[in-house]
C-alpha cells in the first residue's frame, strides 16, 4: 500500500467516526428530551393523584420501595 492510499482509507474512517459520534450526539438529545417529557408527566400525574386522593404520597412511597424490591433486589443497596 502507498502512503496515499493509506492516508485516504485514514481520512475516510475519520469521517466515518465523526459521522457516527454527531449521530449519537442527536440521539442522546432526542432520548434527553423524551425523558424529560416522561418526567413531566410523571410529575403531573403524581400532583394529580395527591390533590384528589389525599395520602398517595405515603402510599406511593411505600409502593415504590415494594416495586424497586421486586424488580432488582440490588438496585436498593445500590442507593445514595
Amino acid at each position: 500500500m502507498h502512503d496515499q492510499d493509506i492516508q485516504q482509507r485514514f481520512h475516510l474512517i475519520q469521517q466515518e467516526i465523526e459521522a457516527a459520534a454527531s449521530a449519537m450526539r442527536e440521539e442522546k438529545l432526542d432520548l434527553t428530551a423524551t425523558i424529560d417529557s416522561l418526567k413531566l408527566e410523571l410529575e403531573t400525574i403524581k400532583l394529580f393523584m395527591e390533590r384528589y386522593h389525599p395520602g398517595f404520597s405515603e402510599a406511593y412511597a411505600k409502593l415504590r420501595e415494594e416495586a424497586m424490591q421486586a424488580i432488582d433486589s440490588e438496585w436498593t443497596a445500590r442507593k445514595p
